[in-house]
């Protein structure tokens, strides 16, 4: 049997690129979301930030979601 190290390589670079993108997209989120939540709580209107903060946290569903799809082989 034959490793092909190259290939290896490649989704070894990709699956760690991806999680630092998860987690930074979905830290971002949190953090706009929560600081939108205390400038409502002050009587600020941060309907801009809230959303940021929710959009944020969609992409890194959406890269979850697209990382399951190019890991399933039924879904292609």
């Amino acid at each position: 049997m034959k490793i092909d190290w190259a290939a290896l390589g490649i989704v070894a670079v990709v699956s760690v690129v991806a999680s630092i993108l998860f987690v930074i997209l979905l830290s971002c989120g949190v953090r706009f979301v929560s600081a939108a939540r205390l400038h409502s709580n002050q009587g600020d209107r941060s309907m801009g930030v809230l959303s940021l903060g929710y959009a944020f946290i969609g992409c890194a569903g959406l890269l979850v979601l697209y990382c399951l799809y190019l890991i399933v082989p039924q879904f292609h």
